[in-house]
């Protein structure tokens, strides 16, 4: 686990339209997993459909959506993990 603290520019936004935004707000999938890698371990599959997502004991699986944004069950899980992280 990392500290949001360093995030990037792009990825502190990106962290937060996840923390504030309806989650029907567009999040793309190269941001969302940009900013992922900032603060949790993640591992891709070869192909770059699912992604492993480790933030402190929690392990969450994510599959690539086949359009670009994010799905509102993605962001609510992403959400919960930052929670209980004691990100947000």
């Amino acid at each position: 686990m990392h500290d949001p603290k360093n995030l990037t520019a792009e990825a502190r936004d990106t962290l937060n339209h996840i923390e504030h935004h309806p989650t029907t707000h567009n999040i793309g999938w190269d941001e969302f997993i940009t900013m992922l890698k900032q603060v949790a371990d993640v591992e891709e599959s070869h192909n770059g459909a699912h992604v492993v997502v480790r933030l402190g004991n929690d392990r969450q699986v994510f599959e690539r959506p086949r359009d670009t944004p994010v799905d509102e069950k993605t962001v609510l899980e992403v959400r919960r993990m930052f929670k209980d992280a004691g990100f947000l």
